[in-house]
């Protein structure tokens, strides 16, 4: 992190300056230096980082840490000290203020104001005065397993300060661990290093933190930040992706081989493998689709590895990296054209349902077989992960049928070759939603005659943004596939959309305030799913009004109620966004009902 500002500081390397090759130091000094001294100034240190502000202190405690030694006495010879001639203690006292110093850098800068003396340690931590950074590095092959877990932290907290300004030597020795090494420790810790860079948020500050005095005191000397590049991780974020894309296709053979012969001595490294890829896909990463673009191949691979050998927490992060490449509600159902990766690894997920019987594999118990063996509630988390792949997988699928079929139209096709089209996908549709719809009925107590509309809500009533995501995929395909032509009249009692919102209003109790909440909130894509429901609602209104029976009035009540109040923050100018087709859309309902009524 090179500091711009107004003004010159001197810049102190890390924990001081080095002595000059003429300065002669006393062997009773270096003896001191080597006392438990240093391990009190090390907490002097960290107390003070702790407060915001480094100016207090002295450069002698700031460079006793890293004051030369005196090594021979009759030939006068002196030299820095290795971190790991140190005791332990000492190790992780040093290693852990450093990544505390690193992170209260990064927050100052996050508000603009650094102290000074802090701003330029960490211009001496850039420069590498020491090779400090080449020793944190050698510590992920420490037999002590806190030393590496705290030097990965303190190298991830580092880049993120650098910036640019990271040597390529260093992440190539990191992922070049990953490739060589059959170590799982060193392979855990680069990839927890590169994970960490890469899922970093900037100005990722809770509100509660905004009004705190999480600053430096007043007596502190500071500098203002306003170069708006200090604020900006993806340059470390590029630098990172790039150093692994190059051993990528290495990594990933690796990791199958690891995956396909599971031993449970490589589950941790196999988890935070999966977890950096997903890490690297996910669209919160911010990373451009030129640079996470190498990392959806050998997708298909890893699809194979869905078998009964592999243990549900294996299954449980592959399910999650495949969720991912296939984004649906957040970006996938927003776009014109999809792109070939997701298509793909969708086309495999229907085709492993289908054909090979993939939902047999599930190790529900964790038992092989037929959803596993054993006694006990099962694993629902695995559950929910595997039935929202599938529906998303769906989805896509029919996206993209469309999409392909609307450009064929455009060059002279027949209406006749789109019904054509999707007949086809409607008859795989029809035999994915039927295996998944019997093996949730087999797994969880749901009524053998409740529709995939209204089961999908009540398996994932825990977790909003998977039961919105659900929501969203099953209205898309009612749409693409039976509201377009004369469908099957099981296949549409099966994906009601009317049923499946009915089903949710019943979940939240019909209370307004949640879906408003929805709305607001970004953690959801619920602004997507209302919009094309309510799109739903108005072409298909007496479907709709027959779908909720006696509880119209209920039903109605609500998005009338939630007219109101979106109303009235909008009046305040307190609605976050422009929400004017969305209120259209209820007033065009409101408007429909009255007349139902009538």
């Amino acid at each position: 992190m090179v500091l711009k500002r107004g003004r010159s500081v001197p810049l102190v390397p890390v924990m001081g300056e080095p002595v000059k090759k003429k300065q002669k130091v006393n062997a009773v000094d270096n003896k001191e230096c080597s006392s438990d001294n240093v391990d009190q100034d090390l907490f002097t240190i960290q107390q003070h980082v702790l407060s915001q502000c480094l100016c207090p202190l002295s450069e002698s405690v700031l460079r006793k840490p890293f004051q030369t030694q005196l090594i021979s006495e009759t030939q006068g010879q002196y030299r820095v000290p290795s971190l790991s001639e140190w005791d332990r203690d000492r190790i992780l006292l040093f290693v852990s203020t450093l990544q505390l110093l690193c992170e209260v850098a990064i927050k100052q800068t996050a508000k603009g104001i650094m102290c000074s003396r802090i701003g330029e340690i960490c211009d001496s931590l850039v420069r590498n005065e020491y090779g400090l950074i080449e020793q944190l590095i050698e510590f992920s092959s420490h037999v002590d397993p806190f030393i590496c877990f705290a030097a990965s932290r303190a190298l991830s907290a580092f880049f993120i300060v650098s910036k640019s300004h990271v040597s390529p030597n260093w992440l190539d020795s990191l992922t070049e661990n990953v490739v060589s090494t059959m170590q799982s420790q060193q392979i855990s810790f680069s990839l927890e290093v590169i994970k960490h860079v890469v899922e970093w948020k900037d100005l990722d500050m809770h509100p509660l933190e905004e009004g705190s005095e999480d600053k430096p005191p007043p007596s502190c000397v500071v500098i203002s930040l306003t170069d708006p590049e200090l604020l900006d991780t993806s340059q470390i974020k590029c630098l990172c992706i790039k150093a692994l894309e190059s051993k990528w296709p290495a990594i990933v053979r690796k990791f199958d081989g690891l995956i396909g012969s599971y031993s449970v001595d490589n589950e941790s490294t196999i988890v935070t493998f999966l977890g950096l890829w997903e890490t690297i896909i996910s669209v919160k990463a911010n990373l451009s689709v030129v640079d996470t673009k190498p990392f959806y191949a050998h997708l298909d691979n890893f699809v194979m590895l869905l078998n009964s050998s592999v243990p549900p927490g294996i299954w449980k992060h592959l399910l999650g990296l495949f969720n991912e490449v296939l984004c649906y509600g957040s970006t996938l159902a927003l776009q014109d054209t999809l792109a070939e990766e997701p298509c793909a690894l969708a086309h495999l997920v229907v085709r492993s349902v289908k054909d090979w019987h993939l939902l047999d594999t599930i190790p529900y118990r964790n038992g092989s077989g037929r959803f596993g063996g054993g006694a006990g509630d099962g694993d629902r988390p695995l559950l929910q992960k595997m039935a929202l792949l599938v529906l998303k997988s769906v989805a896509v699928t029919v996206k993209e049928t469309r999409c392909d079929s609307s450009s064929d139209s455009s060059l002279g096709s027949e209406a006749d070759d789109v019904d054509a089209d999707m007949a086809v996908i409607e008859r795989s549709i029809r035999e994915v939603l039927r295996q998944l719809d019997q093996c949730i009925k087999t797994l969880l107590p749901f009524h053998p005659e409740t529709p995939v509309a209204q089961w999908v809500v009540q398996l994932f009533a825990d977790q909003d943004d998977a039961l919105i995501e659900g929501m969203v995929c099953c209205l898309d395909v009612a749409v693409g596939l039976f509201y377009r032509s004369a469908a099957q009249l099981d296949l549409r009692h099966m994906l009601s959309p009317s049923a499946t919102f009915v089903q949710f209003l019943r979940a939240v109790s019909h209370d307004a305030d949640v879906l408003l909440d929805l709305l607001v909130s970004n953690e959801t894509c619920f602004l997507l799913y209302l919009l094309r429901l309510l799109k739903f609602v108005r072409r298909n209104w007496s479907e709709f009004v027959l779908c909720c029976g006696r509880e119209l009035d209920d039903t109605m009540t609500v998005l009338i109620s939630l007219r109101f109040k979106i109303d009235r923050l909008v009046s305040k100018d307190l609605f976050p966004y422009n929400i004017n087709p969305v209120l259209r859309l209820l007033e065009k309902c409101e408007q429909m009902y009255e007349g139902n009524d009538d």
